[in-house]
């Protein structure tokens, strides 16, 4: 007897966490896939799931099961999607999440080879715990984030890196000059975040000076584009990445503060929910977007 069905299932309860966001994503009822989990549960002779009021909680089992399973399972129904579809037209909706600066300053480079398709490409913006949440709830198919994806849930390709920059306000350039750039030098001047958690600055202070951030910022915004235009009038610095304040930089807007060790180099991943790929449009447009880049600095 197969059992794909029931392992498809599974698959998508493990990834998810969740029996109604699996049944969302496989367009079936909650009692089917119930129906399915159990059927392993007996199978297998062993209990997969902890069921909890908010979701369930894979056990041993489950992560020893997904681990022998899951990519020879997304490899078959691929397959059996691109050949099921080769003759056919391909349509439909993809939905595409990434943070809201990405997608201003590179949009055209990734998305002009599925522009002119019979697809209907819907382009989402979010932060890194909405852009995994769309992913997790079947809303986005396809995400695009410097943050690490978990292998278990996510299927992802790393297809390029961004460079940290330090940028301040021309307003601040009598202070610099001459000046060498320190954690503690940094933190007696006005600093502008994306948030109050500061990622990017705190992974830089570790990485290029070796010390922990000890003060908050004196404004955050979470748009680093808006941050770029606020330095042009206010005496300020901020940590970003090179390809957003590049132009601004080249025409005299900001100051590129230069430090002496090797500035941070995050990868930028192309994520992908590989329950979608059931979806010949999901896999057209993720082989499009990365034939379409390599894997350098953007």
């Amino acid at each position: 007897m197969s059992y794909l069905v029931q392992l498809r299932s599974f698959l998508d309860v493990y990834r998810s966490g969740s029996i109604s966001k699996a049944a969302h994503r496989l367009a079936i009822s909650q009692p089917a896939v119930s129906s399915h989990i159990h059927a392993l549960e007996a199978l297998t002779g062993c209990m997969l799931f902890i069921r909890r009021p908010y979701g369930v909680i894979p056990t041993a089992d489950a992560d020893e099961l997904a681990k022998k399973i899951s990519n020879n399972l997304d490899v078959l129904e691929s397959n059996l999607t691109l050949i099921r579809n080769r003759r056919k037209k391909i349509t439909g909706d993809v939905s595409i999440i990434a943070p809201a600066e990405f997608l201003w300053a590179n949009s055209s480079r990734l998305f002009f080879p599925i522009a002119h398709s019979d697809l209907r490409v819907k382009l989402l913006t979010g932060n890194r715990e909405q852009i995994y949440a769309s992913l997790n709830d079947g809303v986005s198919q396809i995400a695009i984030t410097t943050s690490q994806p978990d292998p278990r849930k996510f299927g992802y390709k790393s297809i390029g890196k961004e460079k940290l920059v330090i940028i301040a306000s021309t307003l601040m350039l009598p202070l610099f000059e001459g000046k060498e750039v320190t954690a503690d030098f940094l933190e007696s001047l006005p600093m502008i975040s994306y948030d109050d958690q500061l990622p990017l600055i705190r992974e830089f202070f570790k990485k290029v000076f070796g010390a922990e951030l000890k003060t908050q910022a004196s404004i955050t915004i979470p748009d680093l584009r808006i941050i770029e235009k606020i330095l042009w009038g206010y005496s300020g610095w901020t940590i970003m990445p090179e390809y957003l304040c590049r132009e601004a930089i080249l025409a005299g807007k900001v100051i590129h503060i230069a430090v002496k060790s090797r500035v941070p180099e995050n990868d930028i991943y192309l994520v992908w929910n590989e329950s979608a790929l059931r979806y010949p449009g999901v896999i057209y447009v993720r082989d499009k977007i990365l034939e379409s880049v390599g894997d350098g600095l953007y």
